[in-house]
């Protein structure tokens, strides 16, 4: 793997990789990653037998929005009963499972330009719902704080949580500058 993938997945993902949140995306500029494909290929495999998985949410002639994720925890959090309403009256298919719930946003991610962005991404990351329904209704305006996202609810939980995510990414980035490969920093936690 490459020392420039392996830097994004530590600085973007780290959270997820540590199994702190049920997933975080990042965008590839494919020129900047020689070989995206094989690289793409290789950390799949490696995740599957981690517990994680690596999907393309969407992408174009130069990036990709790549989403890292943790099905069974992505699994628990979506079907917290507020959420898996909210998802619903956003009009997803929340009876499907988890992986049609992916197949809409992907779908409303590739469509974004035309309708706008899908917010309720939000509640994939693991952001807290009050946040991401404050972000919606405000229009991004009027939070009580920013870090990792825009806070509308509990300013002290969303930067302990953010202090938490920090933490994971100077940890990762550390392992990944001590010469560790990815398998590794998995097996290490």
């Amino acid at each position: 793997m490459s020392d420039a993938f392996l830097s994004l997945l530590c600085t973007h993902c780290a959270p997820t990789l540590s199994g702190v949140k049920p997933a975080c995306i990042f965008t590839l500029h494919k020129e900047n990653i020689p070989g995206w494909q094989t690289e793409l290929s290789s950390c799949r495999s490696l995740f599957s037998g981690n517990g994680l998985r690596l999907r393309v949410l969407c992408g174009c002639r130069r990036h990709l929005v790549i989403m890292v994720y943790r099905p069974a925890l992505l699994r628990e959090s979506l079907r917290q009963p507020e959420r898996r309403a909210f998802l619903q009256a956003c009009g997803y298919p929340v009876s499907m499972g988890t992986g049609r719930l992916l197949d809409e946003l992907s779908r409303r991610m590739r469509s974004a330009k035309a309708g706008g962005f899908p917010h309720e991404i939000g509640l994939f990351l693991g952001y807290p719902l009050e946040d991401v329904t404050g972000f919606i209704a405000a229009g991004g305006a009027e939070y009580r704080c920013s870090g990792c996202w825009k806070v509308y609810g509990d300013v002290e939980q969303a930067q302990h949580l953010f202090r938490r995510y920090a933490a994971c990414r100077k940890r990762y980035l550390a392992m990944a500058s001590s010469g560790l490969t990815l398998g590794e920093m998995l097996a290490a936690g």
